[in-house]
């Protein structure tokens, strides 16, 4: 089918355009591309093309599978655990405050497992395709807090495919964006990747006010105190 049939369908059948917008912009912050392709050089300097490339594909393919199942069943781990959805998204939102705090004040990104990883680089040529690229850097607990958080607030099946949508454009961006970097892209200073951490931080400390604020309007006792 022409995708530009099946987009037409999708918005007939009353696709929510806003919430992919808005879903797909809060994951690609979240994921934070700059600071994931400053980990992807210096864990790729002695690879091959291929070999880059082939780590671009692993990583997409397997934080696209990760971020769908979230999804899809982000939601139903929460009531199967008995967490509450406004209790989730206020902790979400704290932990993408202290997170943007942290990517805003010191403007260097800081990467889960690095040390480790670059032990074992000394040693042999790890697969870092999954660990860390995949999980945590570009499906880490941030995007997995905007995706559920996202999901909450529209239950019916057009929020779903908006949601589903939103995590594919982001993985395939992404993908796009590894393989020009293993191209050989010389654009990406240490200046522009600083400022660009910096900038994605900012825009995580909001969504994470927006989505504390939004927990607490939904809890009772909040309202009650209110009123």
């Amino acid at each position: 089918m022409d995708p530009c049939v099946l987009l037409t369908t999708l918005a007939d059948s009353g696709l929510h355009t806003g919430t992919y917008m808005s879903c797909f912009w809060q994951i690609f912050l979240g994921v934070c591309p700059l600071a994931v392709v400053a980990f992807y050089l210096s864990m790729t300097v002695e690879y091959t093309q291929k070999e880059r490339l082939r780590v671009a594909r692993g990583a997409c393919f397997v934080s696209w599978g990760f971020m769908v199942l979230t999804v899809l069943a982000g939601r139903q781990v929460l009531e199967a655990i008995g967490v509450q959805f406004n209790a989730f998204q206020i902790a979400g939102g704290v932990l993408l405050l202290l997170t943007g705090f942290s990517m805003a004040r010191s403007g260097d990104p800081e990467i889960p497992g690095k040390n480790e990883v670059e032990g074992t680089k000394k040693k042999k040529r790890a697969d870092i395709s999954i660990v860390p690229i995949a999980i945590p850097l570009i499906s880490g607990p941030s995007v997995l807090t905007i995706i559920i958080a996202n999901r909450g607030t529209c239950l019916d099946y057009t929020c779903c495919i908006s949601c589903l949508l939103a995590v594919t454009m982001v993985a395939l961006l992404m993908y796009a964006i590894l393989y020009l970097t293993a191209a050989g892209a010389r654009w990406l200073t240490p200046s522009i990747l600083k400022l660009a951490f910096r900038l994605s931080g900012l825009f995580l400390i909001a969504i994470g006010v927006q989505f504390v604020m939004d927990g607490l309007k939904s809890t009772e006792w909040i309202l009650q105190l209110v009123k």
